[in-house]
Order: C-alpha cells, then sequence, then structure tokens
C-alpha cells in the first residue's frame, strides 16, 4: 500500500507545471538569498527583452557590470515593492528595465507579443530561503528569475492540513526575511482547500479563503452553495496549478488585478479573491465571445468585495478587443458605472479611481449634469456617476452615434428603474441604429413615430451590455439582467455569477446576524372611555389600535429602557468596548419619541453616551417641528463620522441608513418594525460587517417572529431564481379591465397624447384630464379605489415590461402617457373612514412587554421567486363594521395577556409619579427649600395622592398605608425619580 507524503503532492504540482505550464525547473542552490533572485533566469530575460539597454548599462557600470546590477535591481524592487516594480519599471544609471510585460491586447504589435512570449516561469521546492536558519518553503515560484509565489503544502494523508500550513506560516516563518516580505502571494494549500495573504505578519497575518465555492460561481438551480471546493475527477485545489499557475494568469493577476492600495496610512497589496477573478474573467470571456447587447446579473453577497469587483471588471473593459471585419477593435468605447446612491458612488469612485494606472483614463462625476456630459462626447473611457444626472443632460448630448457601452449597474433593483434609467437609455442610444441618413430627411415624422422612439429609449440598448451587481435580486431584477435557462419546459432566470450569503458567512467575510436571534411579544391593554357602543371597520379599527399602543409615549419609553439596559449589560464590552446599536423604528414620529425617551434614560442612568437620530425632512410633533439636524446638533452631512465617536452608542433610524451604511462597529440592532422581504435582510444586515474583535451580532425584535425574518432571507442565503417569466397577457388584461371603469374614452387617450408630445401649454392639458377627473369623482367609492389601485399597478407593471418586451406596442405606451398625469390630479380615495374617532373612545390601560425567545434561525435553500401579478383584476374587499366594545375585547384577547395586579399597581404608581413632578407645591419646594425641608412636603403631597386612588385601587392604598417598608421603598424611589427627572428637564 502506498504512502503517501507531502512530498508526492508536491512532485506531482512541480510535474504537471513543468510538463504543462512550461514553467522550468531550478533548484534550491539556483537562488541568490541576498539578492532574492534567480540570477540566470533574470538575465536571461533582460538580454532576451532588452539586450540594448544591457548593453548601455554595461557601458555605464564597467565590465563587470552583472553583480552591480543585480544588486541595484535587488534594491529597487525592495525600495518600490514588487508589485510597483513589475507594473511599471526599475532603474539603473538612468536606463529603465522592465521585469515583466503583460500580455498585449492585440497583436497589432509583434514586438510586445515577442516580449510577453519571452517571460519565463520557473519553480523551486523546498527553496532554503533564509541565512539565519535552514527553513525552506515547499513550492516557490518565480517570474523571471523573481519570486512571485511562496507555497505552504500539507497532505491530509500525513494528517495535517491546509489550516498546519496557515499555522506554519504565522509561528515558523520570520516575515523579516527577504523572500517573506517580496513576493506578491503567499499560498497555504492541501488537496481540499486553498487560503492566500499579501502580507506576513506573525500571528497577526490574516488568510484569505481562495476557494471556488460549492457552486464555482455557477447560479445553476439544484447546486450545493457554501465554503470549499466541489468534488471533482481529480483533486479539489487543481484550479490552482491547472488554472491560477499559468503564464497566461499569473501575468494576468499582476498587471490587470493586483493593485497597491492606502490603508491606515500604509501600503497594502489587494490580491483578487477566486469569486472576483472568477467573475472577471467569465465576463470577459462571454463579452469577448457574444460582443455587445448583453445583460448580465452578478449576485453576489455582502461582503464579497462588490466594489473591487465592479473596479476590476469596469478596468477590463476597458481593454477588451474583438474580431471584427477582420479587425480587432475595442468591444466599448466607454464604461458607464452606475449608482443609485450618493454614499456608494463616492466608494466606487474611490476604488475605480485607485485601480488606474492611467489618471486621465477615469472621469468622476462631481461636478453636476455638464460635466457628464463633457465626458460622454468626449469619450473618456471610464465614467462613474449616479444615475440621477442623466436626465440633466438629455438635450445637450450631440456626439454618441455610433458608440458602444459598458453599463454597470450597482445595486441593479434600485438603479436600473423610473425615469431616470429611461434617460440613461436614451443618452446612450445609438440613433442611427435603424435609419440612415437619407430615409430620415425622406420620413416625416409621425405621433406614431416619437412613440415608438420613447419606447425604443425605455428598452436596455442594443449597443450597449448591461452588467448588474446586486446582493438581493428581485424577481424584476432577475428577468431583466438574468440569464434565462429552460427546465422541463419553464422558462426560468439564474445570476450569470453567484457569490451566496451561506459562502460569505462561511468564508468569515461577514457575521450570521441570525444566530441567537431573539424576540420580545408586547402585551397591551386598552379600556373604552364611552358609554355607548358605535360600529366601526373591524380591519381599520384594529390597524389603529396597533399603531396606537406601539407608538405610545409609555410604550417606546418601556421599550427605551430595555434595549438601553440590554445594551450596557450584554452589549457595551463588545468589540472592546466600541460596539455600537442601531434602533430601527417604523416612522418619524416614533423615531422622535425614542430620541427623547434615549436621551432621558441615558441622563439619567448613563449620562456619558447619547443617541443619534436620523430622518428625513421637518416632523410636526406635539406642538413643535423637528428636523434630524435640530435634535443632533449637526448637520447630515457629517453623522456617520459623528457616529464614530465613543459617545455615540446608539443610532435611531426611521427609514435612513437601512440599507448602503456600513459600519463595521454596529453590533447589536433592536427592531420595532416590520421587516419583510428585500428591506428585511438588508436592513439586518447592517450588522454583519466585519472588523477586528467582532465575533458576533445580536438583533432584538420587538415586532417580527423568527419565521417571518427566515421567509425574508431564505431566497438570497443560497441561491436566487425566477421560476417563471411574466407573462405579458397580464399587462393587456389590465388595459382593458381599467376601460371598463369608462373615466376615459380611446380618442381622449389619443388626442391626450398628442397635446402632451406637441408640449402644448398647461391651459390645454389640464382641461383635459379635469373632464376624466369629474367621471372619476362620480364614481361609487369602491370604484374609485379599484381604478385608482389598477392605474398605480399598471403604470409599475408596464414600466418593467416595455424593458423586455420584444416588440413595440403603441397602445400601451399611450395609456402609460394618460395615467402617468391622471393619477396626479387622482386624490388618493379614503375610503369613508369607519374607524376615524376610535382612538378618542378607547384609552391605554396596561403595558408589558416580555421575552419570547433566543434561538438561531435555520435558513432552508428555498431562492425561488415568482413574477409579480398584475392583472389588477382583485376586487376592493367587503368593509365589516363591528360594535365597539367587541373590538377591544378582540384586540385584548390578541395582545394582551392575564396581566397580573402588579401591572395595575405599576401603572397607578407611575401615573402618581407623575402628578408629583408636575404638582407646583414640588416645583416650588425645588427652587426654594433645602433638600430636607423638601422631603417633608415631597412626604405629605405623597400622601394625599395616593389618598386620591382608594376608589381605584384600595389594595395599593392599603399597602402604602399599612406597611412602612414599602411605604419607604416608595417614598425614596420616588422622591429620587422626581428630582431626577425635573433637573433634567432644566427646571431648576
Amino acid at each position: 500500500m502506498s504512502n503517501y507524503q507531502e512530498k508526492d503532492l508536491e512532485s506531482f504540482i512541480e510535474e504537471y507545471l513543468l510538463s504543462k505550464n512550461g514553467y522550468i525547473k531550478r533548484v534550491s542552490g539556483d537562488y541568490d538569498k541576498n539578492l532574492c533572485l534567480d540570477k540566470e533566469l533574470f538575465i536571461s530575460f533582460i538580454e532576451s527583452t532588452q539586450s540594448e539597454k544591457l548593453e548601455e548599462i554595461k557601458k555605464r557600470l564597467g565590465e563587470n557590470y552583472k553583480e552591480e546590477f543585480f544588486k541595484k535591481v535587488s534594491i529597487q524592487i525592495k525600495e518600490k515593492g514588487i508589485v510597483k516594480a513589475l507594473q511599471t519599471c526599475v532603474e539603473v544609471k538612468g536606463i529603465k528595465i522592465f521585469l515583466a510585460y503583460a500580455k498585449p491586447n492585440t497583436n497589432f504589435n509583434q514586438q510586445s507579443e515577442q516580449n510577453y512570449n519571452h517571460n519565463t516561469l520557473s519553480i523551486i521546492r523546498q527553496l532554503y530561503f533564509s541565512q539565519q536558519s535552514k527553513d525552506s518553503i515547499d513550492i516557490v515560484l518565480f517570474l523571471n528569475g523573481i519570486p512571485l509565489v511562496t507555497i505552504e503544502l500539507k497532505n491530509p494523508f500525513t494528517h495535517q492540513n491546509v489550516y498546519d500550513a496557515i499555522k506554519q506560516y504565522k509561528t515558523d516563518r520570520n516575515p523579516r526575511e527577504p523572500l517573506l516580505n517580496r513576493c506578491i502571494v503567499y499560498f497555504a494549500l492541501d488537496s481540499d482547500l486553498s487560503f492566500m495573504t499579501t502580507k506576513l505578519e506573525g500571528e497577526k497575518t490574516y488568510f484569505l479563503p481562495f476557494n471556488r465555492g460549492l457552486n464555482n460561481g455557477s447560479g445553476e438551480i439544484g447546486l450545493s452553495n457554501g465554503a470549499g471546493n466541489p468534488l471533482s475527477e481529480g483533486i479539489k485545489t487543481a484550479y490552482m496549478w491547472e488554472k491560477i499557475f499559468t503564464k497566461a494568469t499569473l501575468i494576468n493577476l499582476i498587471f490587470n488585478f493586483v493593485q497597491i492600495i492606502k490603508k491606515n496610512d500604509k501600503e497594502v497589496i489587494i490580491f483578487p479573491r477566486f469569486h472576483q477573478f472568477d467573475l472577471i474573467e467569465k465576463l470577459l470571456l462571454d463579452a469577448k465571445e457574444n460582443g455587445v447587447g448583453q445583460r448580465y446579473l452578478i449576485e453576489h453577497s455582502a461582503g464579497s468585495g462588490k466594489s473591487n469587483s465592479i473596479a476590476w471588471l469596469a478596468h477590463n473593459l476597458v481593454s477588451l478587443h474583438r474580431l471584427e471585419n477582420g479587425k480587432m477593435q475595442n468591444i466599448f468605447d466607454t464604461i458607464i458605472v452606475v449608482t443609485d446612491r450618493k454614499a456608494l458612488d463616492s466608494q466606487i469612485r474611490e476604488n475605480v479611481q485607485s485601480f488606474s494606472q492611467d489618471k486621465n483614463l477615469v472621469e468622476a462625476i462631481t461636478q453636476g449634469s455638464r460635466q457628464l456630459r463633457n465626458a460622454l462626447e468626449e469619450g473618456k473611457k471610464i465614467i462613474i456617476t449616479t444615475i440621477q444626472k442623466f436626465p440633466y443632460i438629455l438635450d445637450e448630448i450631440t456626439q454618441l452615434k455610433a458608440k458602444t457601452f459598458a453599463i454597470l449597474i450597482d445595486e441593479a433593483h434600485s438603479s436600473q428603474s423610473g425615469s431616470n434609467a429611461q434617460k440613461l437609455g436614451e443618452v446612450i442610444r445609438d440613433k442611427d441604429e435603424s435609419q440612415n441618413e437619407e430615409s430620415q430627411e425622406n420620413t416625416e415624422t409621425t405621433i406614431e413615430d416619437e412613440i415608438t422612439e420613447i419606447i425604443k429609449n425605455k428598452k436596455l440598448q442594443p449597443n450597449a451590455s448591461y452588467f448588474a451587481f446586486t446582493a438581493t435580486p428581485k424577481p424584476t431584477t432577475l428577468e431583466l439582467f438574468g440569464t434565462a435557462c429552460e427546465i422541463q419546459n419553464t422558462k426560468k432566470f439564474i445570476p450569470f455569477h453567484l457569490y451566496p450569503m451561506k459562502q460569505a458567512i462561511e468564508e468569515g467575510f461577514i457575521l450570521d446576524v441570525l444566530q441567537g436571534y431573539t424576540t420580545y411579544k408586547s402585551y397591551y391593554r386598552i379600556l373604552s372611555r364611552i358609554e355607548e357602543n358605535p360600529l366601526y371597520d373591524k380591519k381599520k379599527a384594529n390597524a389603529k389600535l396597533k399603531a396606537y399602543v406601539v407608538s405610545n409615549v409609555e410604550t417606546i419609553k418601556k421599550k427605551s429602557s430595555i434595549m438601553i439596559e440590554h445594551f450596557f449589560n450584554k452589549t457595551f464590552r463588545k468589540i472592546n468596548g466600541k460596539a455600537k446599536a442601531m434602533v430601527v423604528t417604523s416612522s418619524r414620529k416614533n423615531a422622535i419619541n425614542y430620541y427623547f425617551a434615549f436621551r432621558e434614560y441615558l441622563r439619567a442612568n448613563y449620562p456619558n453616551f447619547k443617541a443619534i437620530v436620523a430622518f428625513s425632512g421637518e416632523v410636526a410633533l406635539n406642538g413643535e417641528t423637528y428636523s434630524e439636524s435640530g435634535l443632533n446638533g449637526f448637520g447630515e452631512s457629517v453623522l456617520k463620522k459623528e457616529f464614530k465617536k465613543d459617545e455615540y452608542k446608539f443610532l435611531i433610524v426611521a427609514e435612513k441608513y437601512q440599507t448602503g451604511f456600513d459600519e463595521p462597529l454596529l453590533h447589536t440592532m433592536y427592531v420595532d418594525k416590520a421587516l419583510s422581504g428585500v428591506n428585511a435582510v438588508q436592513t439586518l444586515s447592517r450588522l454583519n460587517r466585519t472588523c477586528p474583535n467582532k465575533e458576533d451580532t445580536c438583533v432584538i425584535d420587538f415586532v417580527n417572529t423568527h419565521e417571518d425574518i427566515a421567509k425574508a432571507f431564505e431566497p438570497f442565503y443560497e441561491q436566487t431564481y425566477l421560476g417563471e417569466a411574466t407573462e405579458d397577457e397580464q399587462i393587456f388584461t389590465l388595459k382593458t379591465n381599467l376601460a371598463e371603469y369608462g373615466i376615459y374614452t380611446q380618442d381622449e387617450i389619443d388626442s391626450f397624447v398628442k397635446a402632451i408630445l406637441n408640449r402644448e401649454k398647461e391651459d390645454i392639458i389640464h382641461p383635459k384630464l379635469d373632464i376624466m377627473v369629474g367621471r372619476f369623482n362620480g364614481k361609487q367609492e369602491d370604484e374609485r379605489k379599484e381604478f385608482y389601485t389598477k392605474a398605480k399597478t399598471y403604470l409599475k407593471a408596464y414600466s418593467f415590461l416595455v424593458q423586455i418586451l420584444p416588440y413595440e406596442d403603441i397602445e400601451l405606451e399611450k395609456l402609460y402617457i394618460l395615467l402617468k398625469k391622471l393619477v396626479t390630479k387622482l386624490a388618493p380615495p379614503n375610503a369613508d373612514d369607519f374607524a376615524k374617532d376610535i382612538l378618542k373612545n378607547i384609552d391605554f390601560d396596561s403595558f408589558r412587554v416580555q421575552l419570547d425567545k433566543s434561538q438561531n434561525i435555520i435558513l432552508k435553500a428555498n431562492g425561488e421567486l415568482k413574477p409579480s401579478q398584475a392583472d389588477g383584476s382583485s376586487a376592493t374587499p367587503q368593509t365589516e363594521l363591528e360594535e365597539l366594545s367587541s373590538i377591544v375585547k378582540e384586540f385584548n384577547e390578541k395582545f394582551g395577556m392575564d396581566f397580573e395586579e402588579r401591572d395595575k399597581i405599576v401603572k397607578d404608581l407611575h401615573n402618581i409619579k407623575n402628578t408629583m413632578a408636575k404638582d407646583e407645591r414640588i416645583l416650588n419646594s425645588l427652587k426654594n427649600s433645602d433638600r430636607q425641608n423638601l422631603r417633608i412636603e415631597f412626604e405629605t403631597i405623597l400622601q394625599e395622592k395616593f389618598q386620591d386612588i382608594i376608589e381605584e385601587n384600595f389594595a395599593l392604598f392599603q399597602q402604602f398605608n399599612d406597611d412602612n417598608a414599602f411605604k419607604n421603598r416608595i417614598t425614596q424611589t420616588m422622591f429620587e425619580m422626581v428630582c431626577s427627572n425635573t433637573k433634567s428637564h432644566n427646571l431648576l
């Protein structure tokens, strides 16, 4: 029986590289430990590619020039760093020497092709690299005699694996050795897994997975997903020597991927993770084979390094050529990187610019639409912008005919929707695609022609390829950009490339926010305050009652105290005391009330810490108007910077910072808002970013169940696909259904559209709409509601379908033009509110919040999405009226529980405390008396207040009078609370 050893795997890899990849076998003695060079191979490369320069150096250094030449090259590699030295050059006595040559984009220049072919790869096994020890590295790969890659190899048959190789790098390898601080990348490898790092720092060294993933980047339905490598006919990590260590790949990585960036004032080498390199390579291959006009959906989880992937893709697309009409030509004239959010625009802009060797190649649009227009007209190769800038330049674009574009879309589900996306299509569209100048001169443009042009502008343009990135694709995103496949005679849509959430978690690039997910249940009791028993709309009444109790100030105060105490007892010491929390609220008013509750509680109990609130616009509340900046004391532009300060531990949000906010110190989230679908995933994912000493996350949820959250996450955990295509017949059914309401006639649609396209003045437009509004207002309430809802559905559905339909339907577009204007004049129908007075007739009686359960949420591999239904055929549900007493009883049964008498006691004590804090006698004593006299006055007034509750709660009154210990405890507690409360509100 064979006794497989580590050296057997070494021999296998070496033999493959020598026989298949053109490597030259070298031995440890060929390596100069001091210079960190294989001098023989290095000088051979220089002689074969730069002999004239070498002769000139010989003249300047003298006959025995070689050793001096080697020494100067070695010093420059050390000073510049291996990446810069390879990507640019070194200089010896004023002569520029290239250490390697990139593969030329075309074969026009034979000399460049020859220089590239002279690049020489070599391998040394068991390289004794140190002058201080007898340590050796298992495998070192060289390019032109310069070490690039080291490999510590383990064979599981020897009871060691890749993690032992990682440990060997960390503990047994001195990072100050020339070899170990000059290479580009250091791999730890066994037969199953691969890891890499670009910097050895002893125990602090951080190794990244460099594995294919169980799905090998494929979005194919039914594949396993997760970290590691898939089963294969050979060794699982064979892709390393069969692909990554080839000349073409290594040199491509050096010149087109490896980057130097500044991080904490230090230069750091960026080497792509496997899924990033795999993505770019597959995209480039497909684009080269199929040319312009393609669509690609890239579903990459948070933690995938999306900004870097976009930057690498943009730069590689610039130089992508294809054989057209016998000539090699650029596939894309311009690369446009589009984002929908300013914060991400800035992040991506910085990445793309930092990856560029030629600073004139990239134009980041920071000065408005005029700069964007100029960049497009000047043919800038890479343009980074937000989609909002396109509508403002349409009329000024004059020179984009016959141009081709690569559109890189960040967060595709939001960026490629609405009128801004249409304007983008209109800007880049090749206006001469179907007509030559002669036919244009001889053709009179009709209204139908104009509408056809509008429709064509809304479609994905044939002179552009779209590369859409998202972690959470919606059904429309999958159908618009995904790859179509047919399974059991059903058309489905999958991502072109997939790096799933599961893999990102298992590889440690993001944290699993669903571990230890904790839910609280809230219980409420309400009372009717009137003797009458009026009828109310049951459904609306329950919704209002739930919103009322959830938004009640006392409810918010109670939950705030739970959140704050949980934070300081459980979270505060996380991330070495740097941990922060986010509070997610259901409305702007709730966010403000939470802010006040947090401020009051923190001042009283944790005065060194503060909360920040985030919401849009101004909010009127209790007779005051509040804004985010007014409450915080600083503007929105500095909020993220301020939040990093240690004093700010809580960020309270209402529809802000739930997407695109990457603060690694966020550890805990308190959720007081219903979450579902993509919104749930994006909101909770604010916690998943990693940083040093961050080991876990925490979610405390007061609204959603474990089942709710599992349902939201499951489509995006492993793989996401669209189970069937949208049925275009639905839009025609909806169009017919809308016409049946008699709000407009076909002649009126035609007349209105003609007026719009002729740019008639408003005194022509409004009367046409007013006739239709009159008919609408004459309908029954249910009909008005149905029509309005279906009109909105039509606008949304058609906006999507028009992009993918293989034909131009003028009548669908006409109705869209009409409805888009008409709905703005139709007040959203408010059905007779049979619940509008209910809040006046009930009182908030009791509230309790109770821990439900804390457990991990286990997700199933169910990623199928269904297309939205847009036939609009559903009828408005009938109003169900019910008596107030029944509604209150049912509400209490659903949201209440068997409250014990102590709940009543707590409520009454709380009310007494509040009345004491407002009593004029107490306030005067606070201003004018010392603490001793204040206490005497306080006890007297407190006795009076307890007299007032004899009828409502005799048991509490009796205990206060008969139990001195209870009385003293209540008196002392209330005294301290009232004093503290009045001081905190500046009443002294």
